[in-house]
């Protein structure tokens, strides 16, 4: 016995899906062009939030220790990449971790960061893991392109990436203790 043939789909049935289904499609897109421009926009946030770091935290403290070398920043960076110093990590016969807390603290109890720290805090929650493979883009987009003459200095000196990684590691351990 013949099974009975199924009925054809009404015309108008198969252009109501095919309008459902290009319906599904076009929300997915939109819904990626969304997750891109929101990533973008987050980039962007983050890039203008290291600025402000660096040029307002990070630059006057290195500049301090430079001067305490009695040199300029460029070659006081030098100096620390080739002697392995990093100001927010002690070593033996040399710490200024104390110093560094001390200047953090200061710069962070001025009313003008209170926002800055508002919109850095999901930032220094990020796990390590997230800094370490972010710290690339932080070299190479935001060193590169807006303190060129820094990120010479540090990718010209042999060792000069892995301390630029780990200082960045240690930033972000101090502010996320800072900050908390």
């Amino acid at each position: 016995m013949e099974a009975p043939a199924k009925p054809e789909t009404p015309e108008w049935l198969q252009e109501k899906r095919k309008h459902v289904g290009d319906l599904e499609k076009s929300v997915e897109d939109m819904q990626k062009e969304i997750q891109l421009k929101r990533a973008a926009k987050t980039r962007q946030r983050a890039k203008e939030d290291i600025c402000f770091w660096m040029d307002n935290a990070i630059f006057p403290f290195l500049e301090g220790v430079a001067e305490g070398f009695n040199e300029p920043l460029l070659d006081g960076i030098r100096r620390l990449i080739r002697e392995n110093k990093n100001p927010f990590r002690p070593r033996e016969n040399w710490d200024r971790t104390k110093e560094t807390n001390f200047v953090l603290s200061g710069f962070l109890s001025q009313p003008q960061t209170q926002l800055l720290q508002a919109m850095a805090k999901p930032f220094l929650k990020m796990k390590s893991e997230w800094l370490l493979k972010e710290a690339s883009w932080i070299r190479e987009e935001i060193l590169k392109e807006e303190y060129p003459d820094f990120y010479g200095a540090i990718m010209s000196t042999t060792g000069g990436q892995e301390w630029l990684d780990t200082l960045i590691t240690d930033v972000t351990k101090m502010l996320r203790r800072l900050i908390q």
